[in-house]
């Protein structure tokens, strides 16, 4: 199914979710786990204090990014309940791109169902059927497990560690981070079986 406002974007189903473009009324599902700091750890932001930082962080990293035509984050929705827990995505990427980096955020209240694997296939699936992307990286935290776990069960493969500027506010960090990639073509080969 397409998406009408964003082409480039289309809705996934799933057993159980539902993957649609993100839009400023999930302000309030994405602030609940935005607000957390245990959240935000692995990512290149701070947490959000307000609902306000959400729609603000709505516009600027979906929305705009829509307009422009590009490939981004998708809002995850439990069909059981019809809430926004989470959201997964490739990180912006224009149509021509040939490479796209995978991203996910969820709500801890669904932490340790391994949903990120669940939607993570349906991502790949996605950007390899879909868009000119050769190549899906993704990188993460040296200590995140959880992730690096996902991204095995997607048959994401480990080839470097590296030091991640990362720029809160006015303090800068380097933390260690590995980086995980997959090609279209050992993707397409591992599907075929």
């Amino acid at each position: 199914m397409v998406d009408d406002i964003y082409p480039q974007m289309p809705i996934i189903e799933t057993k159980n979710y539902l993957l649609r473009p993100v839009r400023l009324n999930d302000a309030d599902d994405m602030f609940e786990y935005y607000k957390q700091s245990k959240v935000v750890k692995y990512l290149p932001m701070s947490f959000h204090k307000t609902v306000l930082d959400t729609k603000r962080f709505i516009k600027s990293f979906c929305i705009d990014n829509y307009k422009q035509g590009k490939i981004g984050h998708f809002a995850v929705v439990d069909k059981s309940n019809n809430k926004v827990i989470g959201n997964i995505g490739l990180n912006n990427v224009d149509k021509n791109d040939t490479e796209g980096e995978i991203g996910i955020c969820i709500n801890p209240i669904y932490w340790g169902h391994d949903i990120a694997t669940e939607l993570g296939r349906e991502v790949l699936k996605f950007a390899f059927s879909s868009t000119n992307i050769k190549r899906i990286i993704a990188n993460t935290y040296e200590d995140n497990k959880r992730t690096r776990k996902s991204l095995e069960h997607l048959n994401l493969k480990y080839y470097k560690t590296y030091d991640k500027k990362i720029v809160k506010g006015m303090k800068i960090t380097y933390v260690k981070c590995d980086a995980y990639r997959i090609l279209k073509s050992e993707y397409n080969k591992k599907n075929r079986k």
